[in-house]
């Protein structure tokens, strides 16, 4: 489906679709409390925003969200969802559960009287209220005092005024967020301060900012898993290359033979393990078990990884087939910073990686880095920038749920 055809069928199918991609909220020991779920009417929105301007339209966005499985979503924690003025001043009853939801107030919303009105209907309902963006210029105490979570915008506040803002948010009760963190010094000057939660593009990759020397093993997993991804290796060598990883032939036979797979009999070897599951289930699997490598990276980078990697194969299948393979690998990959703790640069020089993977992960160039370029997008919220890839909102919903549940899933794989 073309997502830019005009006709009437596919407006009317925009305005009732709604994307849904999730942002994780860390506490001070980079573990994951919370996530937000970021969502768009359309991916020309910039921002969220109610299409007719009427309490149905929010209540028909809201209940799509919940609708799509937000506990597959949210992994059992706690959602942080935006609310749109139109559904403050028009409260309804929403299909979400108040214990676990957090309503953030955008930092457009204003404090008039039916806003302040709706805010109180959500708090007697249970729900606890965030006000989003916050910056001290804005100071609203109307809607502080409603307010039981703030999520302090580092990009705008000033610096200088960090301190002074955390410190009266802080005495005040209120949970706060550091939102927008971009530097490992951004999040250790917060965590000082003694902000308890933080949310940025920079704890998709923890360490770009250190000097570390890559370790030799994790080094070596991955390019065994470059070799891997060549569709035209020999099963031969494919065994061969499996082998240079002990740990990880050790690994593969255990998953393989738990209930996992539930295969009928006991696999003993590399070569059994192939015959049994196919070249593409194998190569899966190895890499799977060589993020065990990894362990020691905080695990929502891992499911990350896994996540972008199997959207990127998903894209692949309807857009270039013939690169399936590659934009998994790609897709796990595109977190190599993270996981080396050194430069994507200096990890690439490394890898026997393909030119058209190199210039994928360097500067999203060539077919390759466009659909790479997409998934990241959409992970991010950025739905404006998926017009390099001719689908509809509804089938890119499906490709990040599909790959949210088979990351998910994944996850009992590392502990194997």
């Amino acid at each position: 489906m073309d997502a830019h055809s005009s006709s009437p069928q596919a407006e009317s199918r925009s305005r009732s679709s709604v994307c849904v991609a999730r942002q994780p909220i860390f506490d001070a020991q980079m573990a994951v409390v919370a996530y937000e779920l970021l969502y768009r009417a359309a991916p020309q929105d910039a921002k969220a925003r109610i299409l007719d301007g009427s309490s149905a339209t929010a209540h028909v966005i809201v209940g799509s969200v919940a609708e799509i499985g937000l506990d597959s979503l949210s992994g059992g924690l706690d959602i942080h969802l935006n609310l749109p003025r139109e559904l403050i001043v028009d409260p309804v009853e929403l299909p979400l559960r108040p214990e676990t939801t957090v309503l953030e107030v955008l930092e457009t919303v204003r404090s008039e009287p039916r806003v302040l009105e709706g805010l109180k209907f959500f708090r007697k309902q249970g729900y606890r209220i965030a006000l989003d963006d916050y910056v001290s210029l804005r100071h609203d105490e109307n809607l502080l005092q409603l307010a039981d979570i703030v999520k302090m915008d580092l990009l705008v506040e000033p610096v200088e005024r960090w301190a002074q803002t955390a410190a009266m948010l802080l005495s005040r009760g209120l949970e706060v967020v550091a939102e927008k963190v971009e530097t490992r010094e951004q999040f250790e000057s917060c965590r000082a301060l003694g902000i308890q939660a933080f949310q940025g593009y920079w704890f998709q990759r923890p360490e770009t900012f250190t000097a570390h020397r890559a370790a030799s093993d994790r080094l070596a997993t991955l390019q065994v898993l470059a070799a891997l991804q060549d569709p035209d290796l020999p099963i031969e060598q494919l065994v061969r290359v499996v082998h240079q990883d002990l740990a990880l032939v050790y690994r593969l036979l255990r998953v393989v033979n738990s209930g996992y797979y539930n295969l009928p009999r006991a696999v003993t070897s590399v070569q059994e393990a192939l015959v049994m599951l196919g070249m593409d289930n194998l190569r899966r699997l190895c890499t799977l078990m060589a993020l065990a490598a990894f362990e020691c990276r905080p695990q929502e980078l891992l499911i990350n990884a896994l996540v972008r990697a199997r959207m990127c194969e998903l894209l692949a299948e309807i857009e270039a087939p013939q690169y399936s393979a590659k934009l998994f690998f790609a897709g796990l990959l595109s977190h190599l910073d993270a996981l080396l703790g050194v430069t994507t640069t200096e990890a690439l020089r490394s890898l026997p990686l393909t030119k058209d993977l190199e210039l994928a992960l360097t500067s999203y160039d060539g077919p390759i880095g466009v659909l790479l370029e997409c998934v990241v997008a959409f992970e991010r919220g950025q739905w404006a920038a998926l017009d390099s890839a001719s689908l509809s909102l509804e089938l890119w919903q499906e490709l990040y749920l599909e790959a949210v549940r088979w990351a998910e899933e994944a996850r009992v794989l590392f502990k194997a």
